[in-house]
């Protein structure tokens, strides 16, 4: 029995975690909420606990009072709901490099799964350099760890992203379709290829606990994101 906790579980990714978590009996899983309740409507087992991640005592409480073997970090926001560089980057980064850091303070190396974004290997601009940073921070810290980069996400947000949705009509089902018929194994034209949350959840849930990689490291992005038996 593995010991999973998932950081950002109301997220579009995170909630796809919890969902496809849910029917396994080989985990226990926890999800770090600022709301009790927030995911009763996704999951029976999912154990919420209230968590503040400026608040270094609760970052002590994982590891001990949080069992953590696996941790599955979906963080993330945006510069308008965040409303400032310097907020945003304290979910983004900020948040996510106290997790990792807390994680290596402890003697088990648990494992550590973050979802980025597609760029961030060649970063511009505030959020990709943001993103970048984090992944920076994970690497060094000298846990196993594996980087999922997806491009446009797909799902249904609870909170309405205009640029998104125009994206995903306008874009996202003719570019997989073309991408599906014309290249599908193509690494360059999957790089920037649109993908369902529920298929990203997929992708992490298969390379952390169904088949690890023997480094205990991985960086999964394009075409080995949208089908990490490729990979």
């Amino acid at each position: 029995m593995r010991n999973i906790v998932i950081a950002g579980a109301t997220g579009l990714v995170g909630r796809e975690l919890v969902r496809q978590l849910d029917p396994r009996k080989d985990v226990d899983f926890t999800a770090l909420v600022r709301r009790p309740g927030t995911l009763r409507s996704v999951s029976g087992r999912v154990k919420e606990v209230v968590f503040d991640y400026r608040s270094p005592a609760d970052l002590e409480r994982l590891g001990t009072e949080i069992p953590c073997d696996l941790l599955l970090c979906a963080l993330g926001t945006t510069l308008k709901k965040a409303g400032s560089p310097e907020a945003f980057r304290e979910v983004d980064l900020g948040f996510t490099a106290a997790l990792v850091n807390r994680l290596a303070a402890l003697r088990t190396d648990p494992a550590f799964a973050l979802v980025s974004s597609a760029g961030a290997g060649h970063p511009r601009g505030l959020y990709l350099e943001t993103k970048a940073e984090a992944e920076k921070v994970l690497v060094a810290s000298g846990l196993p760890y594996l980087i999922v980069r997806p491009s446009l996400l797909l799902g249904d947000r609870e909170e309405f992203r205009l640029a998104e949705r125009l994206g995903a009509f306008l874009l996202a089902k003719p570019y997989l379709a073309a991408a599906r018929y014309l290249a599908p194994r193509s690494r360059f034209l999957w790089r920037f290829a649109p993908i369902e949350a529920s298929q990203v959840a997929k992708a992490i849930i298969w390379m952390t606990l169904d088949n690890p990689h023997p480094s205990g490291s991985r960086v999964l992005t394009g075409l080995a994101l949208h089908h990490p038996i490729l990979a």
